[in-house]
């Protein structure tokens, strides 16, 4: 009311420019009181990650650094980048879309190397240097050109060294593109992978610029590539924005990275300067960052418009351009939905009932949600969903948000069980699902759409029972396999087991089972 009043429109201002003030204040205060994280490497093999309440560390893996050029790069524009031989490619030799296989995944622990992280490229990689590397800012009251060097320094903000898990919105879209073609390629469920990334705050950067509030000519954050990187849209870059109030706020921990598990970011990654939105889709995340700019308007870039939304599942192509489905807003994505998936037992392996060890069955996964929730429950089903029992749920995240002072949760989570061998005879299929904070749990069904993104139903793993030389045994088969690979219950190759690519399920560790009750059984 007060700041309605006409008669004090002076107070009105002058407090106005107070809480500005303040507010500069206490973004700074709240910057310079954050210790600075860089992503260097202990002696112990860890990192230290950003806190305010205590001190966390996360140990890293072992690099899988490629030593020379893969031979299918050798005469694509992208010829002097070094590659993991073992990731899977989804369209061809070029441009470079991959996943790594889900055995390697799994094995590479909870934090994924950088040269078996999922990798999403439009087109050819851009040969960016961190010394020559300039990020332009426009749009705001003291525009800039950045260095990297300046941004490393902790003079523009605090640098920060933050876990997230970064996922494809594409992330188990071939079990789409066997329901029905979509317009995307064959993802499979290894589209995801987890990190430490370093780099400053969003919100710090724009402090600097001096954006410190929304404002009607301050409303969305713009950010793009090189120009001319891709062959669609005015300037040839991948461009994207977010709302203000999100680039603004502190807890949703936006960054301007320039390294992944401390080490400076890779071709493929980004390098050497890109954004990182926690929970959020990767296809909102723009690597080789060269421009910013703060706007009254939204992006009005192609690939802001004609990439990553979900649209009706009525919707086709032709349909889509006729009635203007691509311009609706209230269809893009931004957050990730909750999803899961299963490692264990592996597509294609065998579990023979005469080995003495094999007296229960490995089961167990990954569990992703974004928006900053947390999974809180993985669970199988044995008899087609009528009944579930809850797994042992891996969350190394809760000491790290602990320490950090926030209930925001940005990494995944794994989760493992056993199931008892003589069960598995009388079972067609081992189901699993995840349940977040908020008690969101994946549909029963798989619901179509266009682009083929967010698909979150049900994980199922059919059970087939089969006679070999020692015995009755069974074998385990995926919905699908990545890209061009054949294999799973979805596809033309349904039910036909490979030996070849036979490989044993493994035992449960303790050869026990769980003894938890049922809590409840659905009946039709």
């Amino acid at each position: 009311l007060w700041f309605r009043s006409r008669t004090n429109s002076a107070l009105a201002c002058h407090a106005q420019l107070s809480i500005t003030a303040c507010l500069r204040t206490v973004a700074m205060a709240t910057s310079l009181c954050e210790s600075m994280r860089d992503g260097t490497i202990l002696p112990d093999g860890t990192i230290s990650v950003s806190g305010l309440v205590d001190e966390a560390c996360v140990a890293m893996p072992p690099r899988q650094d490629a030593e020379d050029v893969d031979a299918r790069d050798a005469d694509t524009p992208d010829k002097w980048i070094k590659r993991h031989k073992d990731m899977v490619r989804l369209t061809g030799r070029h441009p470079f879309n991959s996943e790594p296989p889900l055995r390697t995944l799994q094995e590479a622990g909870w934090v994924t190397p950088p040269s078996i992280h999922v990798v999403r490229n439009h087109g050819a990689v851009p040969q960016l240097s961190w010394e020559n590397h300039r990020l332009k800012i426009t749009g705001v009251p003291r525009p800039c050109e950045l260095t990297m060097d300046e941004l490393a320094s902790g003079n523009v903000g605090a640098v920060v060294s933050i876990p997230v898990t970064f996922i494809c919105a594409g992330n188990r879209r071939k079990e789409q593109n066997m329901t029905k073609k979509t317009i995307g390629f064959n993802w499979g469920c290894a589209a995801v992978g987890n990190s430490v990334w370093t780099g400053v705050r969003l919100c710090d950067v724009l402090a600097y610029v001096g954006v410190e509030r929304q404002s009607r000519e301050h409303r969305f954050v713009c950010f793009e590539g090189p120009e001319g990187e891709l062959p669609q849209g005015e300037t040839g870059s991948y461009g994207t924005s977010i709302d203000m109030g999100w680039a603004l706020d502190r807890e949703r921990d936006v960054l301007l990275a320039f390294k992944q598990n401390g080490e400076v970011l890779t071709p493929d990654h980004g390098a050497p300067l890109r954004t990182l939105l926690p929970g959020c889709i990767g296809g909102r995340m723009i690597k080789w960052l060269c421009k910013m700019w703060v706007s009254a308007e939204p992006s009005t870039s192609h690939y802001h418009f004609f990439d990553n939304r979900v649209l009706p599942p009525h919707v086709d192509s032709q349909l889509a351009q006729d009635e203007g489905w691509w311009f609706k807003p209230e269809y893009i994505i931004n957050h990730m939905n909750i999803n899961s998936a299963m490692f264990e037992p592996r597509h294609n392996s065998v579990f023979r009932f005469r080995d003495s060890q094999n007296t229960t069955l490995k089961v167990s996964g990954y569990a992703y949600v974004g928006g900053g929730l947390k999974i809180i429950r993985a669970e199988i089903s044995l008899d087609g969903g009528k009944s579930w029992e809850i797994a042992d749920l891996t969350r190394p995240e809760d000491a790290i948000a602990e320490a950090r002072g926030t209930d925001k949760h940005w990494c995944w989570s794994w989760w493992e069980t056993e199931v008892d061998a003589t069960r598995l005879l009388q079972c067609q299929e081992i189901i699993c699902r995840a349940v977040d904070s908020n008690q969101n749990m994946q549909p029963m069904n798989l619901t179509w759409n266009l682009m083929g993104m967010m698909n979150n139903c049900l994980f199922r793993v059919k059970v087939h029972p089969m006679q070999t030389p020692g015995g009755v045994a069974v074998w385990f088969e995926h919905p699908t396999q990545p890209g061009a690979e054949t294999g799973g219950w979805m596809t033309d190759d349904a039910g036909i087991f490979d030996p070849a690519k036979a490989s044993d399920a493994a035992p449960g560790p303790s050869g026990v089972a769980p003894k938890r009750p049922v809590a409840a059984i659905w009946r039709s």
